[in-house]
């Protein structure tokens, strides 16, 4: 006796909620997902967070199992009124302050649920409507991916959890047939919206806040550090690119506010009498105050500007011109609510704040400044860390491009608080004005190198560096008391020896301090070889191992599925494997290289992947039905993405072309068109194979959690890949998957046809 199966359409208006149910619950998934790596990032480590994610969506895999094993448990008409009220829970628990951990256990049941009611209606719609099923998808997929960036921010994390909550009870009326089940929908309704209002005026607990500061000690939350309570915590604001916390450290009283962006990197805004003065020189900025007093530049910029300590130093040494950059917006709000403490620092005369990438607003600018300075600057943001990705600010691109602003005389300065940071961005220097035609030893002429040994600043090493050699005697400017010089012109060959041996950091042959490159931008990770950088967060192993086991598991089901055949064949089972991990490491190479063209990684994730899908449905809809009418469509459907995916690596190879344009309009829609020819190839293959190859229904349900849960799997060794071999590396990786599943791909006969 075969079990029952998961379509059901009872009804012509019920044919058509399936489509209506893959567009809501998709463009939820989607959200959701882009949410909770805010919320994540913000409480847990910015490195667990692409982690805790991937083991959340495995809950969608979860949830297309329990459809195929238990499918009178998941029918849609009462998975949707649960999926509405597991949302309600987890926002619940995070305003309570619910952990890290709790939160990503609570949200594999929306996840789960989502997974229910999304196979369920690719089974319901059939193989004959696979194409536009999955066009349907994409684009809900891509509409969320628009939509998610622009509600961080009027949003909270929580609130915008109850909004896809409300969303979800709409779905739950479309679906349930009783009166009785309305009226338990209008209830949780009725908690989402009561739990929105009550929030917005500000009279729900701050959980998360709560979870930050309980962060152990030593941990990369420097606010911690502080010894921090909540009531400390004077103001806060959520933006898509980290939240940001006002603190009053005990014993700062009236002298200086931290503003912590996800409870990291402070920039300070100091009392404006002080600031004016200059006062904090003599203690935690005197490392960043000595170019300004050494040099006394008249055209300055600041990259990542933050709260504008820079711009307070560059005023009082008589800079008649400061340009300031920073690329999270909702910094001009805090400062405007703190102009009474911290003085209107952006609005003083001669100052200009723009609010953009650093990289895209000096590829931009025809300006030429005696200063350029980049201090303590985060490289990544809440959408880079899903796909442990990197701005590029401190790539051997990004210096010579800094160094091509600068007027003859003029320098630019790197500012980091860790040793081994210093060091590779001392040979990353090096190698920038290698290719510029200047040599090593001519090159450490113009470079000087400063340590702050005292405890209490994070402005701990400096390099100054001019493509022409510095004076001694403007060098012996920066040799204070205070500060160790570690080099400067006319010091002995020996001791740029000495500078440039990595073991006097302590490194060791499995540390990796080599330049990088805007391939592979990843300056943070000094990890070496694919297995170092693996372990380094073991996390992501256990959340690969999962993905694994439930495709694992997924397959012995259909195995069992499939009794009444006498040689039940897998080979669609493993196509789709091969195609969910292919996708996504598409998505996720192409998103980290167009980084610089689409102006910063929130909009490389915003844009480029909403472009990529919508031209994967197009493709689905346009290309995938010729395919179809071949024996072997599946085949030839993954031969096509993969030259094209393969082609697309050579061609974003090299991007510099793309980058120097400085019209946005015409950079997006290049970006747009070399987009076109693989997002057109790579949504056709999937399509196809549930076409040819997704009978019965079940199958079909079955493919679409096989290929969920692989994409989990392509998503982490995407990750790896782009961190050990760069982002073209990852392409010809995915065009490699792609050729496979071409091979492993069966012909419309036998038990499939």
């Amino acid at each position: 006796m075969t079990r029952a199966s998961p379509t059901r359409t009872s009804s012509g208006a019920r044919r058509h909620r399936p489509a209506a149910t893959i567009a809501i619950v998709t463009f939820v998934v989607l959200v959701l997902e882009l949410t909770t790596t805010r919320l994540y990032a913000y409480i847990g480590s910015s490195h667990a967070t692409s982690t805790a994610l991937s083991i959340a969506l495995l809950g969608l895999g979860v949830g297309a199992f329990v459809l195929l094993r238990f499918p009178r448990w998941a029918e849609p008409r009462r998975v949707a009124p649960a999926l509405a009220a597991s949302l309600f829970v987890m926002a619940v628990a995070a305003i309570a302050g619910v952990s890290v951990l709790g939160l990503v256990a609570l949200s594999l049941v929306p996840f789960a649920f989502a997974g229910i009611l999304i196979s369920d209606a690719y089974a319901s719609r059939g193989s004959t409507a696979a194409r536009a099923t999955y066009a349907v998808d994409l684009f809900a997929a891509a509409s969320g991916c628009l939509v998610a960036p622009r509600l961080i921010g009027p949003l909270s994390p929580t609130e915008i959890v109850l909004v896809l909550g409300l969303i979800c009870c709409v779905l739950a009326v479309m679906l349930v047939e009783r009166r009785r089940s309305v009226a338990v929908v209008a209830l949780i309704a009725v908690a989402h919206l009561s739990a929105l209002v009550v929030g917005r005026a500000g009279h729900l607990p701050d959980g998360p806040l709560e979870v930050l500061l309980g962060s152990e000690t030593g941990s990369e939350k420097a606010i911690v550090e502080t010894g921090t309570s909540s009531r400390d915590v004077l103001d806060s604001v959520w933006s898509p690119l980290g939240r940001l916390d006002v603190n009053q450290a005990p014993g700062e009283r009236g002298v200086r506010l931290g503003v912590f962006t996800d409870g990291m990197s402070p920039t300070y805004m100091v009392e404006e009498a002080r600031a004016k003065e200059g006062s904090f020189e003599s203690t935690w900025g005197l490392l960043m105050s000595l170019p300004y007093r050494a040099l006394e530049p008249g055209r300055v910029l600041v990259l990542g500007a933050g709260a504008g300590a820079s711009v307070w130093l560059a005023k009082k040494y008589g800079s008649s011109r400061v340009d300031a950059v920073e690329v999270n917006p909702a910094i001009r709000g805090v400062l405007a609510r703190w102009k009474q403490f911290a003085g209107d620092v952006y609005h003083q005369p001669g100052v200009r704040l723009f609010v953009e990438d650093a990289r895209r607003h000096l590829t931009d600018t025809p300006e030429r400044y005696d200063l350029i300075e980049l201090a303590l600057a985060l490289t990544g943001n809440v959408h880079a860390q899903l796909a442990g990705m990197e701005a590029h600010l401190y790539t051997v691109e990004a210096v010579r491009l800094y160094l091509s602003r600068l007027t003859p005389t003029g320098a630019l300065v790197l500012i980091h608080s860790d040793p081994g940071n210093a060091y590779r961005q001392l040979l990353t220097v090096l190698a920038a004005l290698e290719t510029m035609g200047i040599p090593r030893a001519r090159a450490l002429e113009g470079i000087v190198v400063l340590h702050d040994p005292r405890p209490g600043t994070a402005y701990r090493f400096m390099l100054v560096v001019r493509t022409s050699p510095i004076p001694v005697e403007v060098a012996d400017r920066f040799d204070l008391p205070e500060v160790e010089l570690l080099w400067g012109p006319g010091d002995p060959p020996e001791r740029s020896v000495q500078l440039l041996d990595s073991k006097q950091l302590g490194a060791t042959r499995d540390d990796d301090l080599r330049p990088v490159h805007d391939d592979r931008p990843y300056f943070f990770q000094n990890t070496k070889g694919l297995l170092a950088t693996a372990l380094a967060q073991p996390g992501r192993l256990w959340a690969l191992a999962g993905a694994v086991l439930l495709v694992l598991l997924l397959m012995i089901e259909r195995r069992r599925a499939d009794r009444s055949s006498l040689r039940p064949s897998l080979r669609p089972e493993a196509v789709a494997t091969g195609l969910g991990a292919a996708f996504i490491c598409v998505e996720i190479a192409l998103i980290q290289r167009f980084t610089l063209a689409a102006g910063g990684t929130l909009y490389a994730v915003s844009f480029v992947l909403f472009s990529l899908l919508a031209w994967s449905a197009a493709g689905a809809l346009l290309l995938g039905g010729r395919w179809r009418r071949l024996d072997r469509g599946v085949t030839w459907a993954c031969l096509a993405a993969g030259l094209a995916v393969a082609a697309t690596a050579l061609i974003v190879r090299d991007l510099e072309w793309l980058d120097s344009i400085s019209s946005d309009a015409a950079r997006m829609l290049l970006i747009t068109a070399i987009l076109a020819p693989a997002g057109l190839a790579i949504g056709c293959p999937f399509p196809v194979l549930l076409a040819q190859h997704g009978e019965p229904a079940r199958r079909i349900a079955s493919l679409w959690a096989i290929n969920g849960a692989a994409s989990v799997v392509g998503g982490i060794v995407a990750v790896l890949a782009l961190r050990v071999a760069g982002s073209t590396n990852a392409l010809l990786l995915a065009a490699g998957l792609y050729f496979a599943a071409a091979a492993l791909a069966p012909r419309v006969s036998g038990t499939d046809a």
